[in-house]
């Protein structure tokens, strides 16, 4: 197994397949890459080889990400690539295409696959995605219906803060498991994210409230709710969070290849590109262990942090 020279092993990938995307979410960060920055998308088969190498080095868990990962025509090959190589395989969807993919998707072997659901009300949803949310929510029930293993992806904003209970209720209603996930300022601007940002803390206090459990889930010491009707809500606070980033276990791919160590960091990227589309296995493996060794919390423990000054750092 990879660990960093903070002790923290590497088990995770997060792959973004694409840059591609239908949606436009006020919020995208973009999984920290630069926008058109991108080069020609690997094929399903580069990230089956991707796989095969990672999994010998112990990274198991795969995620797939955009973009939109379903706008790719070859996702279930994608899927059925890696967990062939002996990973371990999961998606990020805005699910506008889940009705069109559910099937090959379950048939590819996906062990789960997270929507992004931000509203239930329509034309907020609209407002801040620019998507139908009718298409989005039929994807779901097509997704339940094939049996995928389902989980909600809810970015808290001033805008639809005060459908937390709605939308924990929705999940319930379908027994998914929900993520509450607090607004980074990642794509867009200081001001923007001042305006938009607003405290997890009174649904957390409702959720402390209503659960009958909770515990830290190990991956990035996330605390999480039991809710009486069986699903768990899980708490992310990803900016200023040194023991979140003290937990990682996470590497990043771009869709053409470069390595990336952590969401916020774009200097030391790797271009692992060459190494992927050769198939040079061991060049491959240098390259990810070189990843590993320039791997560095963003958030340090005991350090102070300001808004304004870590933004200038993202930029």
């Amino acid at each position: 197994m990879l660990v960093d020279r903070y002790g923290r092993p590497v088990t995770h990938m997060r792959i973004s397949v694409t840059n591609r995307c239908n949606h436009y979410c006020i919020f995208c960060h973009n999984e920290g890459i630069p926008r058109g920055s991108c080069g020609e998308e690997l094929s399903w088969r580069d990230w089956g080889f991707v796989a095969e190498v990672a999994v010998s080095l112990g990274i198991k868990y795969y995620k797939l990400t955009g973009g939109e990962p379903l706008l790719r025509s070859d996702i279930a090959s994608i899927v059925r690539a890696i967990r062939e190589a002996g990973g371990s395989v999961s998606i990020v969807t805005n699910g506008s295409f889940l009705e069109r993919r559910a099937s090959e998707l379950a048939d590819a072997g996906v062990e789960r696959v997270n929507v992004s659901l931000h509203s239930l009300n329509p034309e907020r949803f609209a407002r801040i995605t620019s998507g139908d949310l009718g298409r989005v929510l039929s994807g779901i029930e097509f997704a339940l219906n094939y049996g995928i293993p389902l989980k909600i992806d809810y970015v808290v904003l001033a805008w639809n803060l005060d459908e937390y209970r709605d939308i924990i209720g929705y999940a319930e209603e379908k027994g998914v498991d929900l993520n509450v996930i607090e607004l980074i300022p990642l794509g867009m601007s200081v001001s923007e994210w001042r305006r938009l940002h607003v405290s997890l803390d009174p649904i957390v206090e409702y959720l402390e409230e209503k659960s009958s459990a909770k515990y830290i889930k190990e991956f990035q010491s996330r605390p999480t709710y039991r809710l009486p009707s069986g699903i768990e809500v899980t708490v992310v606070r990803g900016f200023c969070n040194p023991e979140l980033c003290m937990k990682c276990t996470r590497l990043r791919l771009t869709p053409d290849g470069f390595i990336k160590t952590c969401i916020y960091r774009v200097a030391d990227a790797i271009n692992a590109r060459k190494h992927i589309v050769e198939r040079d296995y061991e060049a491959f493996k240098n390259d990810i262990a070189r990843a590993v060794s320039l791997r560095e919390p963003f958030f340090k423990p005991g350090a102070k942090y300001s808004v304004e000054e870590l933004y200038g750092k993202l930029r």
